[in-house]
């Protein structure tokens, strides 16, 4: 009769999972298709695969298999912190193989939902030497990660097939950090205490944690790891301990980051950002984004390294995977999203040092990241919601821009377009996601270009006050918070050098104008 309620098996698998304290169920699942189709290579491990999920599914990480094996021998070879705690590796691994196959049913409930059809498949015992694998070699490679980290030296490293080169070390770190290449933590916690034994009980056990924690570069704390490692890592960067309140993702702000400039919004980066002084391999987040009445928009530094994009992709998908995580990496995404709309955003962003390309990627490939980066999402938070709101009417000099703009049909300099898509720039009061013909020039609000001398386009010569010519002298003197501060008071909104020509253009926001002239002036 028992084999009549076998099909019940995988239910109890994961009610039984619901109350472990250590284990999530479905918490390693399958990127959605909407999610992955604008970047599949940030889903898929290219060196190492962790896990039953990408196991020998290139001939690369089938090559990479055999390394593994070594870094688990010296893993169970490692001396305990006391020596009557050392034994024999193969006793080591036989204690492994014992727990981990006693936690059969919590593996298969951690790999749940989508891919429960793969571990069904998988035979207990080999979904077990798996765990035990893979586990121990994660285990030994954080560990050196953490000692490569604080000595920043390869030296030491030269013979090692994984951290003898800085590429294959970020590449490593890429693939550990991808929501289908995990294994659940509690595999992690199990197979070090049967190395490094210890009297307390496993769920005030947090040595793994902060191994994790040191190798990434986050501060140690006496908090658990979660589900997997990727999970740690959102828990270490999300503030957790308060109430926070989700809802549909969309694009709040409506205005990028030129037009947010062309309206009187000073754009600068945080300074004493978290994220600053980084170890070149460490790829942290700072979500402190800033905005004042007075029109100041002040973003933390985003560094843009090897790791970014795999790392933000894949904990955008973590938090699409539960519909009780913050989504503050969606929202973070987002608000960038809004924020950049094409290749002017990037550059007003980069001289700003809001975005830090220490990639050297194109801007081309940064405006592709930016603009696909939260493609598919479904979940956000409030993180950016009232910043994003106030912006999209900022009051210029006792104006509200957007419903000026709204009546206005005039041409601007600045042309907002993607390959396929028009976002905010159609005609004056247009709404985001208007589909338009790449290339397409876009009017968008008031500008009027002055100058002193000189007049291009065929447009007459226009007289320039004194005062705004003294002005725009001195805006070009001083530091950069003074120049900033000059613009804004004359409205100056640009100032761009044809070097050739040996000419200076000045561009200048006029709410009264009703057409747009384009004057340059000759350098003295």
């Amino acid at each position: 009769m028992q084999s009549d309620f076998d099909w019940m098996v995988p239910i109890e698998v994961m009610l039984g999972s619901l109350k472990h304290g250590e284990v999530q169920a479905c918490s390693i699942s399958n990127v959605p298709d909407k999610l992955r189709e604008a970047n599949q290579d940030a889903y898929k491990p290219k060196h190492i695969s962790i896990g039953p999920l990408h196991r020998g599914a290139t001939r690369h990480l089938q090559i990479m298999e055999e390394p593994k094996w070594h870094y688990m021998r010296q893993f169970l070879e490692r001396q305990a912190t006391k020596p009557e705690q050392n034994r024999k590796s193969e006793i080591r691994l036989r204690e492994c193989g014992f727990d981990i196959l006693k936690l059969d049913q919590v593996i298969c409930a951690s790999y749940g939902g989508s891919n429960n059809k793969i571990i069904e498949e998988i035979e207990s015992h080999e979904i077990s030497k798996i765990m035990i694998v893979d586990g121990c070699f994660l285990l030994e490679l954080l560990i050196r990660l953490g000692d490569y980290m604080e000595n920043q030296s390869t030296t030491s490293y030269k013979s090692d097939p994984i951290l003898k080169t800085e590429e294959k070390v970020l590449s490593v770190l890429n693939d550990i950090a991808m929501l289908e290449n995990q294994i659940p933590f509690i595999v992690l916690k199990k197979l070090y205490r049967k190395v490094f034994p210890d009297g307390i009980e496993i769920k005030d056990d947090h040595r793994v944690a902060n191994i994790v924690r040191k190798a990434f570069g986050y501060p140690t704390t006496g908090s658990s790891g979660g589900a997997h490692i990727l999970h740690l890592m959102h828990l270490s960067t999300v503030e957790q301990n308060q109430q926070h309140e989700g809802k549909k993702a969309k694009l709040e702000l409506l205005c990028c980051a030129t037009k947010l400039r062309a309206s009187g919004v000073t754009i600068r980066a945080k300074l004493n950002s978290t994220n600053q002084n980084q170890h070149k391999f460490v790829d942290i987040f700072d979500f402190g984004i800033n905005y004042s009445d007075s029109g100041k928009l002040e973003i933390p530094p985003l560094h843009v390294k090897e790791t970014t994009e795999v790392k933000w992709r894949n904990l955008i998908a973590w938090e699409q995977s539960k519909i009780w995580i913050r989504c503050q990496y969606t929202s973070y995404a987002l608000f960038f999203n809004g924020l950049i709309c094409c290749g002017h955003d990037i550059e007003l962003l980069m001289e700003k040092g809001v975005i830090v390309n220490e990639l050297n990627k194109s801007n081309e490939d940064l405006l592709a990241m930016f603009r696909t980066i939260s493609n598919g999402a479904e979940h956000m938070d409030l993180s950016y919601s009232e910043i994003c709101a106030r912006l999209n009417v900022y009051d210029y000099k006792g104006m509200k821009v957007n419903k000026l703009v709204q009546k206005l049909p005039i041409k601007t300099w600045h042309q907002c377009f993607a390959e396929e898509e028009v976002r905010v720039c159609g005609w004056a009061g247009a709404s985001p996601g208007v589909k338009r013909d790449a290339g397409e020039f876009e009017p968008e609000r008031t500008f009027k270009l002055l100058s002193r001398y000189q007049v291009s386009n065929q447009l007459s010569r226009t007289h320039v006050p004194t005062p705004l010519i003294e002005a725009l002298e001195a805006n070009l003197k001083g530091d950069q918070q003074g120049q900033e501060e000059a613009m804004v008071e004359t409205g100056i909104i640009d100032i761009q050098y044809d070097m050739a020509r040996n000419i200076r253009y000045y561009s200048i926001f006029n709410p009264n104008s009703m057409n747009t002239r384009t004057l340059t002036h000759e350098s003295l």
